[in-house]
Parts: structure tokens; sequence; C-alpha cells
């Protein structure tokens, strides 16, 4: 585990975000735009990026891939469940419960956890962190959609139809049956899934342009949330996990390290494309972000 490794990825995605924000306070980006690249991004990109890393899956043992796939359903199915409660004991107003159940959530395990999981332990880990958080691109283009978007009626398979959970059903398809693509639509999904990370980090910094960066702190309740996302989920999935047994230490850290992300950057792009809650979900995620530069060694420190 390089924690040098893991300072540089940091200081790196860091160097983007920078990026973003220069590039709105210089009018390099308008607000419209930032808008159009999130649509793009959560559409489009994201759902690529896990086509193509879905096809570099096959080889593994199946019955320990499909373990821990279920362990990954179970947590995802408990986490709403978790966040009402928690939102409840926040005393969250009500017109606001759903992006702070999505806070709660949905972590950075993508576009952060990623390449944090690869310093510490090496590619074998993304593979393995891939597997356990299939179920949560499931979950955000269905349940997350639905919390961000402020649909309000019973849910309905309506609000599934759309690019982003189609092509992650795809993916699990393409695992689970074997398939193998062309390697020229393979590395076209690599080429284009690639530039999720960039986009993400730059609608993030121009997000954050938009702002007073002294209202980051200036609410309360998000410190109660940030103490929630980067300590205690990941605390009682690893724990919980340790103490079962049932998986190796390198898999019990990949899921405690993933889950301990902070919020992720697809808050800020789903806010971006439903015009809603721009600013709570950029002074979240940028609060938890900022956080996470100390519970992320920490966790290396720890593991």
């Amino acid at each position: 585990m390089d924690l040098s490794v893991v300072n540089q990825t940091l200081l790196e995605l860091g160097l983007l975000i920078l990026l973003g924000y220069v590039l709105r306070r210089r009018g390099g980006l308008s607000h419209e735009g930032v808008r159009d690249i999130s649509s793009l991004a959560v559409n489009i990109t994201c759902p690529l990026l896990i086509i193509a890393s879905v096809s570099h899956m096959q080889g593994a043992a199946t019955e320990n891939v499909v373990r821990w796939f279920g362990i990954g359903m179970v947590i995802y199915a408990l986490l709403p469940l978790l966040a009402k409660v928690l939102v409840t004991l926040l005393r969250v107003r009500e017109d606001e419960r759903g992006v702070y159940a999505f806070m709660l959530i949905f972590a950075n395990t993508e576009l952060l956890g990623f390449p944090v999981v690869q310093a510490f332990w090496g590619d074998e880990a993304i593979f393995y962190t891939a597997i356990i958080h299939m179920p949560f691109d499931l979950l955000v283009y269905s349940y997350g959609v639905r919390l961000m978007s402020g649909e309000r009626r019973p849910f309905s398979l309506r609000c599934l139809w759309n690019s982003g959970f189609v092509l992650t059903v795809l993916a699990l398809v393409i695992y689970f049956a074997d398939w193998h693509l062309p390697r020229v639509l393979v590395d076209a999904c690599y080429l284009v899934g690639n530039t999720t990370t960039p986009l993400s980090m730059l609608i993030l910094g121009a997000s954050l342009a938009e702002i007073a960066l002294r209202s980051i702190f200036g609410v309360p309740r998000l410190y109660a949330m940030a103490a929630l996302r980067l300590l205690a989920i990941p605390a009682i999935i690893y724990l919980v996990l340790r103490t079962t047994g049932w998986f190796s230490p390198m898999l019990n850290g990949i899921a405690g390290v993933t889950f301990g992300m902070p919020v992720g950057s697809m808050l800020v792009m789903f806010a971006n494309a439903y015009d809603r809650y721009t600013q709570l979900s950029t002074q979240a995620v940028s609060l938890t972000t900022l956080g996470s530069l100390l519970t992320i060694p920490l966790m290396a420190w720890l593991l």
C-alpha cells in the first residue's frame, strides 16, 4: 500500500477540480454547458466505462464473484433504509430529505474509489470493487433518479427507462452470460468512458465557482452527514464483514475503503441535470471531498 501514490491521485483530482473552477470563473464554461456535460457524464460516459470494465472481468472464480456481488446487493438494499433513519435523526427538512438520502447512500465509489483501491491493493482490487458496487449503478439510475428528480408518485418501471440504467443492465448481462465483445467496441467504450473522471471533476469545480466558498462550511447539518458518510457507515460495513469471516482481509478492506468515499460527484451531475439543489449538492460533495483528504490516509494507516 503506497501512500505516496494515494496522495498523488488525490492531488491530480484536486487539480482537475481547480481547472473546472477556473474555467467557470473565466467564462470558459457556462451554466448551460456545465448542465449539458453533467447529462453526458451521467447518461453516457459512466455507463460505457462500466461496460468496458465488465468486458475484462471474465476469468475469476464465479462462486466467489457471485458471493461478493450478493454482499453488494445486500448492502445496497439496506443503505436506503439506513439513510431514511439517519435523515430523520438529522432532522432534515421534508423538501431536502431526498438529496440528503442520496448523500448517505451514494459515495464516490467509482470516480474516486477505483484509483484509491488500485493504489492500496493493485489492479486486482479494481475488479472486486466493480463487482461489489455493481448494484450501485442499478440503484443510482433508478432510486437515485427518483430522489433527485423529486418524483413522488408510486414507483414505476418507467423511471428505469434511461440510458444509464439500460447500459448498466447490459453490462451485468455481458458479465454473467460471459459474452466477449469485439475488441474495437471495448476499446471505444474505454475511450469514451475514461472521460468520466475528468468530466466529473471539472463539473464539481465549475459548480464550486457558482457558490461562495465560505458557504461550504456554513451548513452545520452537513458536518454530521459528512461524519456518517466518511466514518460511521464504512466502519459498520467493515466490522460486520470482518466479523463474519467470509472474505479475505483485502476484500474487507476494499468494502471499508470504498463505502467510506466522499459523497458521489454524481450528486452534482444529477443536481445540474434536474436543476435542483445545485448549491447544497456542491457544498456536500466539496465538504466530504475535503474531509476525505484526512479520512482516506487514516483508513490506509489503519488497514
